[in-house]
């Protein structure tokens, strides 16, 4: 009996030790792994916002060089816009000034040539061309199309500018000069007197408007032109300025 009783009682004292010792260590380790998944968490967190931020920042610096981007280039196209305005301004100063010194022009009271010019060319001569059935009509109807309207000593500058146009640069037919040289008025204008007067003075009886070269003509109203401005002025009658090769 006494020596059950001794045997019981070492098992209950040997369960107490035990007890004793696994509990703690037990809590030990459950503390343990919670406070490790809490640095976890934290760990996981900080992360996340270490990344969020980062974006952010990223996504600032971007935009800001996209704005700046964007000022430089509406400043570079506010300048181009100021240059382009200003060299406009520039030409049209030009174009003002050159034309309060035209040359003076006025009608012939028996000369040689139907307008007297402030600049005649002492060296000038006119010669007729012979025209096929085909450069007549062509040049009529084109004659009509560039001054039909600005009578016959209108006519006469624009049919004197081609037919010296092909003597200097020794072109074989009207056409070729109408195509070579730009001219943009149509062919389908019925020509009138005065256009049909104009062609058989310059061309047949040999006359001149003016005692002068003339190459280039253009209308002011309708356009600005530097390269005709550029070039020797002859002489302003009604709605053009006609100019000579320099």
């Amino acid at each position: 009996m006494i020596k059950t009783f001794k045997r019981l009682a070492a098992v209950v004292s040997l369960s107490l030790i035990l007890t004793i010792i696994i509990v703690p260590c037990a809590v030990f380790f459950a503390s343990a792994q919670t406070t490790s998944g809490t640095y976890s968490v934290l760990s996981t967190t900080e992360s996340t916002i270490t990344r969020v931020t980062k974006t952010y920042t990223d996504d600032r610096e971007l935009s800001n060089k996209q704005d700046s981007s964007t000022t430089e280039k509406a400043k570079s196209f506010d300048d181009a816009k100021e240059v382009a305005k200003k060299t406009a301004q520039v030409i049209e100063k030009a174009e003002k000034e050159a034309k309060t010194k035209l040359p003076a022009a006025t009608v012939s009271t028996g000369g040689k040539y139907l307008l007297d010019i402030a600049n005649p060319d002492a060296n000038y001569v006119s010669y007729s061309i012979s025209l096929t059935a085909t450069d007549r009509d062509i040049l009529q109807r084109l004659v009509m199309g560039e001054a039909g309207g600005e009578g016959f000593i209108g006519c006469c500058l624009v049919a004197q500018a081609i037919r010296d146009t092909m003597i200097s640069d020794g072109y074989k037919s009207v056409e070729h000069v109408r195509t070579s040289m730009g001219y943009q008025a149509s062919l389908y204008n019925t020509p009138n007197q005065d256009a049909i007067d104009a062609v058989n003075f310059i061309f047949d009886q040999g006359g001149a408007a003016v005692q002068h070269s003339i190459i280039y003509f253009y209308a002011p109203a309708l356009c600005t032109s530097g390269f005709h401005e550029s070039q020797e002025f002859v002489v302003a009658h009604n709605s053009h300025r006609f100019f000579d090769r320099w």
